[in-house]
């Protein structure tokens, strides 16, 4: 039986109360009735109260874990408690969606910010739509799915800008400029060792921007991918403000959930091995 399960039957609210009501009772109520007062005289002599008071005690706690008992065995309070549990972890999702979007929205252009906050926005609505709302089970697992995507998307779009900064047009330019230099020194250099040099200089800056070219085609399928998810975060939001959800559209979504996960790990695989290789070659 799960810790959380017992801890809510404990504190719930109907259980604490017969707990406090018992407690009156014996305390409050009791204590004036003809039966407490023969009860606690014989012959004119005050007996010790020390076994009502334990009686006491332990007659509330009796009634309370009778109480608690019972709501663990409840059928309801298990499906209640099962719903505030699925409530919280749809909150908890979110909060930490919001978090990694703070984290990364301040090391973005301007542009790549209008985009993420966009996303980040659509996905809000779906949560708020879906606590303010019916709660059936598509709608539970279409909410979920958004809130996984939004996370894939934040990931995707800072691999985006790391690799976007290292493989800049400005980087592609100045090496450029640095192989022509060499080039126009290599025709007036006589010395053949440094000539040699040259050509190693040179040859390792076209194998850069050659390198450095794929990658910017890397992005643009990146790019690609991350206007999908915008798309997709959209057509969903549309679709659960308007009741239109179903399983069809679910698959499709946890689909491209798994796509994108899959992306993000093939994406950070490769960027590692880059680096490491660019170390090698330092």
């Amino acid at each position: 039986m799960k810790p959380g399960l017992i801890k809510g039957a404990l504190l719930l609210r109907r259980n604490l109360i017969a707990l406090l009501a018992t407690l009156a009772i014996f305390l409050v109520v009791f204590p004036r009735t003809p039966i407490y007062e023969m009860l606690m005289t014989v012959e004119g002599g005050l007996v010790d109260t020390s076994a009502y008071s334990y009686a006491m005690y332990g007659g509330s706690l009796a009634v309370y874990a009778a109480f608690v008992l019972q709501s663990l065995f409840s059928r309801d309070f298990r499906k209640d408690f099962e719903h505030k549990e699925m409530i919280n972890e749809i909150r908890k999702s979110s909060e930490e969606c919001h978090q990694a979007f703070r984290n990364l929205k301040r090391k973005l252009e301007p542009s790549a910010q209008m985009r993420l906050s966009g996303m980040v926005k659509e996905s809000d609505e779906i949560v708020q739509s879906f606590l303010n709302g019916d709660k059936n089970v598509l709608k539970v697992r279409a909410v979920q799915q958004s809130i996984k995507l939004t996370s894939a998307y934040i990931k995707l779009a800072d691999m985006f800008r790391v690799r976007a900064t290292a493989s800049s047009g400005e980087r592609i330019s100045q090496l450029a400029k640095r192989i022509n230099a060499n080039i126009a020194n290599l025709n007036s250099v006589r010395d053949p060792g440094i000539a040699n040099e040259l050509k190693r200089v040179i040859a390792a800056d076209e194998r850069m921007i050659e390198s450095l070219k794929n990658e910017r085609l890397e992005l643009e399928k990146i790019d690609a991918r991350l206007q999908y998810m915008e798309s997709t975060i959209g057509m969903l939001k549309y679709n659960i403000i308007a009741n239109l959800e179903s399983e069809d559209i679910l698959r499709n979504l946890e689909s491209d959930v798994h796509e994108a996960d899959a992306l993000n790990t093939v994406l950070y695989e490769r960027y590692d091995e880059r680096r490491e290789e660019m170390r090698m070659r330092l």
